[in-house]
């Protein structure tokens, strides 16, 4: 794919990822993207790279608007493999950038990677850095879902660019919430989010509420989501909120889920009256065999 503005000047640069089915234990049958964004500004500046794999793809992405090697700032909002892998390849390109990094995020790095030439700086909640017309406000985001984890704002583009939150594991030739539901639909856009929530986020509700309450509190105008995996929210960026709020409070349509495994099949049989007493009193329900169904799928 080729890079796509997301915003003035903001582009996506990132890498389409249709074939991956296991993402470490996570079945991802739809795939997935590595996001990350080129601020063409009087600074240049990177937000996040991707996983090692995709390298030569967002490097060509960049190569597209401009010379990496004119990239001034990188920012890594998170350490993890699929967006801080290849940070020595663009570091290569631009060995005179400057790193943002929380100092968590520094611990990590310098065991992946040799830093003693890289120009670092550790930011913390309420750091900015002006790369010209814009500015990128820093929000730490620990156990979000790494202790590491962080969330740039830009506020002139009233821009979230969101880390592992709001996303989803969607392979998809589109960038943007509004075009995915013209190709697919609403719904299953939605599930996509719960999915991802239930397996990445979902032991952190009570730090999501907080963490939510944290950006209603510092009145950060937000009109566009941008995470690291997935579509990027344009129509509707509160509606993800929303239900990453609702998900946390633990609001949940009345459902129950019959989580099994057997031997000899008596516990099987077992869940069949179980499952007509359930479906009797008016409720939907799925009878689940855990050890012929992907883990991730059973904890959705």
């Amino acid at each position: 794919m080729k890079p796509t503005e997301i915003k003035p000047d903001i582009y996506w640069v990132g890498a389409i990822d249709w074939a991956v089915r296991d993402f470490h234990g996570y079945v991802t049958p739809k795939g997935t993207t590595y996001n990350n964004y080129l601020v063409m500004d009087e600074e240049v500046t990177l937000v996040d790279t991707v996983k090692y794999d995709f390298a030569a793809r967002t490097l060509k992405n960049i190569a597209n608007i401009v010379d990496p090697a004119q990239i001034k700032n990188v920012v890594i909002n998170h350490v993890e493999n699929d967006h801080a892998s290849s940070l020595d390849r663009v570091m290569a390109l631009a060995p005179d950038a400057r790193i943002f990094i929380t100092e968590r995020g520094l611990q990590v790095i310098e065991r992946f990677f040799d830093t003693s030439s890289w120009n670092i700086t550790t930011v913390k909640t309420g750091d900015e850095v002006k790369t010209g017309k814009y500015t990128l406000r820093f929000l730490e985001t620990p156990m979000l879902h790494w202790p590491d984890s962080m969330m740039t704002y830009v506020p002139e583009a009233k821009l979230l660019i969101s880390q592992d939150a709001f996303g989803q594991h969607l392979a998809t030739s589109t960038r943007f919430d509004d075009e995915f539901s013209r190709c697919a639909s609403h719904a299953e856009l939605e599930e996509a989010v719960v999915d991802y929530y239930a397996n990445i986020l979902m032991p952190f509700g009570r730090l999501i509420k907080a963490k939510l309450r944290e950006i209603e509190e510092l009145g950060l105008e937000i009109d566009m989501i941008a995470p690291d995996h997935g579509i990027i929210w344009r129509a509707e960026p509160q509606r993800v909120m929303q239900m990453y709020a609702g998900m946390a409070a633990g609001a949940a349509d009345l459902s129950v889920a019959i989580i099994y495994d057997t031997m000899w099949h008596s516990t099987e049989v077992m869940t069949q009256p179980i499952m007509e007493g359930v479906k009797d009193a008016g409720v939907d329900v799925k009878v689940i065999k855990l050890r012929d169904t992907p883990m991730s799928v059973a904890i959705t």
